[in-house]
């Protein structure tokens, strides 16, 4: 039993190929149907006998004209083919299934013929669709996770990055699109983390498949500051070995301006802090004197008989400076912010706790 595709009905080569164990058929120029194998009628659905042949090519040629997308792709395969070593392929589906059909020329001349082979590739189908689908929705997660991603190949170029990459790379004023990009090697397009260069990068994460970390690096300043948390990370193959990098990129920045704002914080907390306890010892050592010096002043004052006018003066003079120290104390004991104010130009600054009003008792 001969496996080569049927030629055009003769004696040798009937129309209806009960054996032949492909799925295959012969036109000619105008898509006739000539003949086929059993498998061949059966993809549209046709019942091959050979005892009665030309019913079946005839309801084969009724099938083949109904299929106006599988005409269409034949007439433009046919076109394309000029010799017996030429051969078009295709995908077509009927029924829910779906074939490559492979198109060469049978024979040439006024009985020029093709013939079509029939090869269901349906579950290969599904299983890439599958693989497609599951490739776009990682590239969906990728473009809507916050994180820029860049993935290259064993001599650090990059074969894909997502949309929050791509964000980074215009906030450091690089306007590359990933298809402008594939190829280019990574040192060319994104600035080196500081302390290591990229060829010392390059070594340790392909080389010896270590990764590459640096939680805080300032890419830009300014309004358009830019702050990564960069990581660099071996891309392993399913064997282990390693096939390229990833490198991964946080945003930050606020992150950072939150830290050092509380940094900020914290140590004017600890002022105000080291303050209130200076403040409680200038109350204990200095109040309790001062109550002291202002009730002899006020008694001396008050004692007309002892001093004359010139002294009341002088006393009450001392009565404001002591009460005057007295608010000072207590402003600085209520205090709940630290602010300062020049004492002298360019010199060391003091401590401002508003405007003193002579009158102005604890």
């Amino acid at each position: 039993m001969s496996s080569n595709p049927p030629s055009s009905p003769s004696a040798a080569h009937p129309a209806v190929q009960p054996n032949f164990p492909g799925a295959v058929l012969t036109v000619d120029e105008a898509l006739k149907p000539l003949s086929g194998s059993r498998k061949g009628f059966s993809v549209f659905g046709v019942r091959a006998r050979a005892d009665r042949a030309a019913d079946a090519l005839s309801d084969l040629d009724r099938a083949l004209s109904s299929e106006s997308a599988l005409r269409g792709q034949l007439v433009a395969a046919v076109s394309h083919i000029r010799t017996t070593d030429d051969e078009e392929r295709f995908r077509w589906e009927r029924a829910g299934r779906i074939y490559e059909v492979a198109v060469t020329l049978l024979a040439k001349g006024p009985s020029a013929a093709y013939t079509l082979l029939f090869h269901d590739v349906t579950q290969q189908a599904r299983v890439e669709e599958t693989h497609q689908n599951a490739r776009r929705y990682l590239e969906d997660i990728l473009d809507n996770v916050q994180l820029g991603v860049v993935v290259m190949g064993r001599e650090m170029r990059i074969t894909s990055w997502n949309r929050k990459q791509e964000e980074f790379l215009r906030r450091l004023g690089v306007w590359t699109s990933i298809v402008e990009a594939v190829g280019i090697p990574i040192s060319e397009l994104i600035p080196r983390p500081p302390g290591a260069t990229w060829e010392e990068i390059t070594e340790r994460v392909l080389q010896r498949g270590e990764s590459y970390e640096n939680p805080r690096q300032a890419y830009a300043e300014g309004e358009n500051e830019l702050i990564l948390s960069v990581a660099i990370t071996p891309l392993k193959g399913q064997n282990g070995e390693i096939i390229g990098a990833i490198q991964v990129c946080e945003d930050v920045t606020e992150r950072t301006r939150l830290e050092e704002g509380l940094r900020a914080a914290e140590i004017r907390a600890e002022k105000l802090e080291a303050i209130r306890q200076l403040v409680i010892t200038v109350n204990h050592e200095i109040n309790n004197p001062l109550t002291s010096i202002l009730a002899n002043a006020q008694i001396l004052r008050m004692s007309k008989d002892l001093v004359d006018e010139k002294i009341a003066k002088r006393l009450r003079q001392i009565e404001t400076q002591v009460k005057r120290i007295a608010t000072v104390t207590k402003r600085l004991r209520d205090m709940d912010e630290l602010k300062t104010d020049a004492y002298i130009a360019s010199g060391p600054r003091m401590i401002d706790i508003g405007p003193m009003d002579e009158e102005e008792t604890p």
